[in-house]
């Protein structure tokens, strides 16, 4: 079991003792680069929380075009949503690289909610904070120009980045180019566009996969709108 903490992390909301219990529940599971952890349509059987490696949580149009939510890596929870409410998968969750996942059954989570009651309280505040970052994604998505809303996102997956593993700020991205295109709706063409002004103002590097944040006060007034 990893340790409590992490931005998507609905157990570091509980009393310790209600944790260790639900520690007793979780077993672990491996998947290989590119494996389906679950996919859009599903029904859910469990969830998970991220031991070791990286999940994509993605969705895929009817035309193919991939849009992918965010990257979530250790300490982080998936597959909650559907836990909650018996419902089929929203999205798919691939893994990026060898991932270790610890898994909780929807037969021994509802178990535990029977026993504990701090569980519905912990989800119910976890779920209003994920409806509030909805809400700003929504507006990004929607009133952004295409410079602000991949600033807005990076940020996004920065703040998610945090939180994971240690709690210290991260400064650096395992992003391609096409991942951070598929994240705004966008061509890998204009996120490259974008990304070399950014460089040539000393506002981020990008090379071999990941981007690494130099001026983070600067990417985040871009992301708010108030810079330049």
């Amino acid at each position: 079991m990893v340790e409590t903490r992490g931005y998507n992390n609905w157990l570091q909301l509980l009393p310790e003792h209600v944790i260790q219990d639900v520690q007793v529940h979780m077993t672990r599971r491996r998947f290989k680069d590119g494996e389906s952890i679950y996919r859009y349509g599903e029904r859910s059987t469990t969830q998970y929380q991220v031991v070791t490696g990286s999940v994509r949580v993605r969705s895929l149009s009817d035309t193919g075009k991939e849009v992918t939510y965010v990257i979530y890596g250790p300490g982080e929870c998936i597959g909650y949503l559907s836990a909650i409410d018996g419902d089929v998968r929203p999205q798919d969750a691939v893994a990026m690289g060898d991932v270790e996942l610890d898994s909780l059954a929807i037969s021994d989570f509802e178990q535990l909610r029977e026993r504990h009651r701090e569980i519905d309280r912990a989800m119910t505040l976890h779920l209003s904070r994920r409806l509030r970052e909805l809400f700003k994604s929504y507006e990004a998505g929607k009133f952004f120009g295409l410079d602000r809303r991949l600033a807005h996102q990076i940020c996004f997956l920065l703040e998610v980045a945090d939180h994971s593993a240690t709690g210290e700020q991260s400064n650096e991205l395992d992003l391609t180019q096409e991942l951070l295109a598929s994240a705004v709706s966008a061509s890998r063409q204009a996120i490259h566009k974008i990304l070399k002004e950014w460089a040539d103002a000393g506002i981020v590097e990008h090379r071999y996969g990941r981007i690494c944040i130099l001026d983070r006060e600067r990417l985040k007034a871009i992301a708010e709108g108030v810079d330049g």
